[in-house]
């Protein structure tokens, strides 16, 4: 493997952006790992002439949708639907162990392939950008009642800010502060809220379900009736939570710590 390369595409980001004109814009998420994927496309006369991401995901995350984006643009519909790993593999080559990698990225690039063909996606009036939240705290002073679903807010400092009865599933939410953040109400199904501070904030009666709270700080978060399911995720340090929570699936994701 190229390590040079490699940190190049995660130092940079290549590719990892939010596109506001985008045609099409497709969520993915990786069921191995539960990585969220998200491709932006901008396709004329059948023809991607832009392509983005972004992802909860890791490096090789990164360094496989950089590289489906990359061999993306400039095809057409047809020619980027045969697009396969192999053709990622030509860009940079994948350790033997990380090759799902790249069949991740192809998957999550075929579905919004897949998307703009049957007129899915994210719809046009949802695709609520960070910058547009942001600007409607500061008119608001709150985000009480939005509809921020699949929103990209990171290393943000949001203590204290009110998000009561929000809709904010799928939101990438990473790397942010939400010490004192008021989220009772809100549905969180499938949100990535990983390595965030959640010092002291209000979860009660929030949906839980799918939502990804590893490397948290939770200490002083009221979780009571906050529902949970088998994909919500949380170090094993963390169980104590699920005792003030309402189960609503068959059974509880565990992460298993190293040793």
């Amino acid at each position: 493997m190229d390590f040079q390369r490699f940190k190049e595409i995660n130092d940079t980001r290549l590719n990892y952006r939010e596109m506001d004109d985008a045609t099409v814009v497709s969520n993915y998420r990786n069921t191995g790992c539960g990585d969220g994927y998200r491709i932006y496309l901008k396709i004329q006369e059948d023809k991607i002439v832009d392509a983005s991401y972004t992802t909860t995901g890791c490096g090789f995350g990164i360094t496989a949708l950089a590289m489906a984006t990359l061999i993306a643009k400039d095809k057409t519909i047809e020619e980027a639907e045969s697009l396969t790993e192999e053709d990622i593999e030509k860009e940079f080559s994948f350790p033997e162990r990380r090759k799902n990698y790249p069949q991740s990225a192809i998957l999550a690039l075929k579905q919004a392939l897949k998307d703009y063909r049957n007129g899915a996606g994210v719809p046009r009036e949802k695709r609520i950008t960070g910058a547009k939240a942001l600007e409607i705290l500061k008119q608001k002073g709150n985000l009480r009642g939005e509809d921020l679903s699949s929103i990209i807010i990171e290393k943000t400092d949001l203590s204290g800010v009110d998000f009561e009865g929000a809709d904010l599933h799928n939101a990438f939410l990473q790397n942010n502060n939400f010490n004192g953040a008021n989220f009772k109400g809100a549905n969180l199904r499938g949100a990535f809220l990983n390595n965030s501070d959640l010092t002291n904030a209000n979860f009660q009666s929030s949906d839980l379900r799918w939502a990804k709270l590893t490397g948290t700080k939770i200490e002083g978060a009221d979780f009571s009736s906050a529902l949970y399911d088998i994909g919500t995720r949380i170090e094993s340090k963390h169980l104590q939570i699920f005792d003030v929570m309402i189960k609503a699936g068959k059974d509880l994701y565990l992460k298993q710590e190293s040793t």
